[in-house]
């Protein structure tokens, strides 16, 4: 007989068993940090999300007053079972990340030249674009972990043109997730490359000025969606791109800028821009503010989910960046401090992290360390992690971790 939580009348508490897709699971019956879900609180959208319940709790909590806007059907289930089977690792992150080193890097100088030459007067490059994403897209479909890595190594005075390549790389990981096929990666690659080009446009003064913008200021900053807009409609073949450029800045409450469309009016490409735009833009230095950890990023993004962000591909996301994505630094329990190096598929909390700082924060040597071994007890759980950290705490840099990861067999 299911029982009502006290907590709570409106939700009821269940055997596992019981579960159904549709359901809103409200609450466990143990702590959400000792799970894999990413928040407390979520839809069941598919089968695998019963799956992990059922290896994680005996009974969990269901608020029948939840109303989804769409529940997922059969073909949408079956669709996304498709994607998991078809987009498996090729090869791993180390060898993904010798293979592609050096084309990350020209592929970062060719979109700095890209927005240069727009500087200047010059048209879009777009054969140039063109072969950055095919780049992005065939190391993204053989292993997403290594370009995700290195999209978190960033430079100074060099913000634009590395967003522009790290929505591009984010995108193309998005949409990988959601099983899109080959072409429909490259056409998001190139409108996240692409989808600030607009600020090419507007004065350098105002992009770098730390101080909050005057209200003219800010009106020549929100102008960078028209420039971009206006900028791409005179390049040839890649119309495509228009549409995100110029929305990629609205909201799905109507609230956004420049024409204040709702979400029912914003194609799922600028959507997802929007979102990885946004993450992208929060875990950066930016003139203005300092940069958040992964974890404060997508929390603000499921907060902002059906206001700001498409609440689906919001969530989506969530689920395919994780708490922890490749490249972050963290610190565990027991004090240690190193980089995650892959995410676990199950736990997307107990990744894969290459240690690198004592407890007191002095190096030692690098030593690989699987996270979901905390499961089975072969690994104490004084190695979950405790908090997540930027690029350079703790004198931790990814750059520095180049001979390490070249030196893998």
């Amino acid at each position: 007989m299911p029982e009502t939580n006290s907590e709570n009348i409106r939700s009821i508490k269940i055997h596992v068993a019981d579960l159904r897709l549709g359901m809103y699971v409200s609450k466990l019956d143990k702590d959400w940090l000792d799970t894999p879900f990413l928040y407390q609180g979520f839809l069941i959208e598919q089968i695998d999300d019963i799956v992990q319940l059922e290896q994680h709790c005996e009974h969990v909590w269901i608020d029948p007053a939840y109303e989804p806007e769409k529940t997922p059907g059969k073909q949408v289930l079956a669709s996304r079972r498709q994607h998991q089977a078809r987009y498996i690792n090729k090869i791993s992150m180390p060898k993904e990340y010798q293979r592609s080193y050096d084309a990350f890097y020209q592929a970062r100088q060719t979109t700095k030249s890209l927005l240069d030459d727009i500087v200047l007067g010059d048209a879009i490059n777009t054969e140039a674009a063109k072969r950055t994403v095919k780049t992005c897209v065939d190391s993204i479909l053989r292993n997403p972990s290594a370009m995700l890595w290195m999209s978190k190594m960033r430079e100074t005075n060099s913000y634009t043109s590395e967003h522009c390549l790290n929505v591009c790389i984010l995108a193309i990981a998005f949409g990988r997730y959601l099983g899109k096929d080959d072409g429909e990666l490259e056409l998001l690659g190139m409108c996240g490359l692409l989808h600030d080009v607009g600020k090419m446009r507007v004065s350098q003064e105002i992009i770098d000025k730390p101080d909050k913008l005057t209200p003219k200021e800010w009106k020549s900053m929100q102008a960078h969606v028209v420039h971009g807009r206006n900028l791409l409609m005179t390049s040839t073949g890649i119309g495509y791109t228009v549409d995100v450029a110029y929305s990629h800045h609205e909201r799905i409450d109507g609230k956004g800028y420049p024409r204040q469309l709702t979400g029912a009016q914003l194609s799922e490409q600028t959507k997802m821009i929007a979102i990885v735009d946004a993450y992208d833009a929060m875990t950066a230095n930016r003139c203005y503010a300092p940069s958040i950890t992964p974890s404060r990023a997508i929390k603000n993004i499921y907060q902002d989910r059906g206001t700001h962000f498409d609440d689906r591909l919001a969530l989506q996301f969530i689920k395919m960046i994780g708490l922890y994505p490749p490249g972050t630094v963290v610190e565990l329990m027991n004090g240690l401090m190193g980089v995650v190096m892959e995410r676990h598929e199950r736990y997307q909390h107990l990744p894969k992290v290459l240690i690198a700082r004592d407890d007191e924060y002095q190096p030692i040597k690098k030593k690989l360390v699987d996270l979901s071994q905390t499961q089975d007890g072969s690994l104490s759980r004084r190695f979950l992690i405790r908090n997540d950290h930027p690029d350079g705490y703790a004198n931790i840099y990814l750059k520095d971790f180049k001979d390490y990861l070249q030196a893998i067999e």
